[in-house]
């Protein structure tokens, strides 16, 4: 009877070990695949778009001091951050790489932060590879791994600090720790303002758990964001930021509330049919997280998710696309939280169903990454491409026009190229209907043959159609353009 009992143990124990097994070798080769497609991203160089060119733009003509004033374009990048990418660009003498060589880095480093974040959150092992498949193969996650600006490095930190929380002996609280904490925390927000929300959560946390705490955690960060004040409170008065992102902010109404939820949710699964499941995961998270709030655990996911929300119905911090990249690993463990529900998961048709989704949200991500990654589909402007060809053809009745949106990534690759600045023309604003496009070019003197280089548009479909309308009118006229949308367009008068 005994050795039966010994054997069932025995049975038990290699049987839990080989779940382990897989368990770990299922997440392993997820989470290399997401390091993987990151580099290759990376590796492709791609041109700089609109905005990375105009972040470029400060990187080059500024000096480490003058990065500690705001930027010119209306670029908003934490001064820390556009340091480290310059300093990085006096070694690799390719800008692209160099530039966003800093968000790779942050974005690799992000994928072990938020695993060991997601073991401390989730119970179940299968809610664990949701998550982390979520996070290692999400397209947004990846393309910002490898574009110039701060939301690799907004993610980055926000892990860091939440993950800081679980590693604080509140019982017997280390005072060295904690200053070490703060004092990291402090740097923090000169690399991510986002982080400043991550510090405010801690600071909560460290509130219920032990007051004592409080003081040590909070007080270097909060003199480093008293200095960091006026630079973020100019930002904040802004009113072009404030109406370019505006479509990120919760009306007082809530009345653009669902519509704010929509956009988010294709710009971060684009791929996935299933979008009410999404909805439905998350809910049901946010359920189970009300159902056990006077947990830390269930009060660490509650309240960014809470505080995003304030901010952006008080108008200081929108919830949008790229700018709420710092929340979606979040919403990716509530939405995993679904599997902790005590009768979930605990029979074969519960399993089956929990894998059925990690697959369908496995796929649809890999789907995303397969044709912008690795067939090379994502969004491009080709602007070094399109001057190269002009200094080809270049002659000395030949004069370039810059379109006003396309205006900075000319600025920035112009530098490489040798153009005669006489024989430059920068529209002073925008163009985009047929009539307005024909009543100003009609107006260029004659006996020269023009070429209009349009890389970046509002609405480049509708703009770069209506050139095409107007130059096909002129006489001698070509026109090269590619899938994005990028064009040289000639004609002569």
């Amino acid at each position: 009877m005994f050795a039966d009992k010994s054997i069932i143990a025995y049975n038990q124990s290699m049987l839990e070990k080989n779940k382990n097994i897989v368990f770990y070798l299922v997440l392993m080769l997820i989470l290399i695949c997401g390091i993987a497609l990151r580099i290759l991203f990376y590796s492709y160089a791609r041109p700089f778009w609109n905005d990375e060119s105009a972040l470029a733009i400060n990187l080059t003509d500024r000096s480490f001091l003058e990065l500690f004033l705001p930027l010119s374009h209306e670029q908003v990048t934490p001064p820390l951050y556009a340091v480290l990418c310059t300093l990085i660009g006096d070694f690799i003498p390719v800008p692209e790489l160099a530039f966003r060589l800093p968000a790779l880095i942050l974005g690799i480093g992000s994928i072990p932060l938020f695993f060991l974040l997601s073991k401390k959150l989730l119970q179940n092992p299968l809610g664990i590879v949701l998550a982390n498949t979520l996070f290692a193969l999400n397209y947004q996650l990846i393309y910002y791994s490898q574009e110039l600006k701060q939301y690799s490095c907004d993610v980055f930190c926000f892990l860091a600090i939440l993950l800081a929380y679980f590693y604080i002996d509140f019982d017997k609280p280390d005072k060295k720790q904690l200053l070490l904490i703060s004092i990291i925390c402090a740097f923090s927000v000169w690399f991510s303002y986002t982080s400043v929300f991550a510090i405010f959560i801690l600071f909560v946390l460290a509130l219920i758990k032990n007051k004592k705490t409080c003081l040590y955690i909070a007080t270097a960060p909060v003199v480093s964001s008293m200095a960091l004040g006026v630079l973020v409170l100019k930002y904040a008065s802004d009113k072009n930021l404030h109406s370019f992102w505006q479509d990120g902010f919760i009306a007082k109404n809530f009345s653009n509330f669902f519509n704010l939820i929509f956009n988010n949710m294709v710009f971060y699964f684009p791929d996935l049919s299933w979008k009410l499941v999404v909805v439905l995961m998350f809910l049901a998270g946010m359920i189970y997280l009300f159902k056990t709030f006077k947990t830390d655990k269930s009060l660490i996911l509650l309240l960014p998710i809470v505080l995003a929300l304030a901010l952006s119905y008080f108008n200081i911090y929108p919830l949008y696309t790229r700018t709420a990249l710092y929340l979606l690993p979040i919403v990716f463990l509530v939405m995993s939280k679904v599997f902790d529900f005590e009768k979930f998961c605990k029979n074969f048709i519960g399993i089956a169903f929990g894998v059925l989704l990690i697959v369908v949200f496995a796929y649809s991500s890999f789907k995303t990454d397969f044709e912008q990654v690795i067939q090379k589909k994502y969004y491009r402007e080709t602007t070094p491409q399109l001057l190269s060809l002009f200094q080809k053809i270049e002659q000395p009745s030949y004069i370039l026009v810059i379109p006003h949106l396309s205006a900075i990534n000319y600025e920035y690759y112009s530098r490489d190229f040798k153009i005669d600045s006489k024989k430059i023309i920068v529209m002073k604003y925008e163009l985009y209907e047929y009539e307005k496009i024909r009543t100003v070019f009609d107006m260029l003197p004659s006996g020269y043959t023009y070429n209009i280089l349009i890389t970046h548009s509002g609405d480049k479909n509708l703009e770069l159609g209506n050139l095409k309308k107007y130059v096909q009118t002129q006489k001698d006229y070509s026109i090269v353009s590619d899938d994005y949308d990028n064009a040289l367009l000639s004609f002569k008068k």
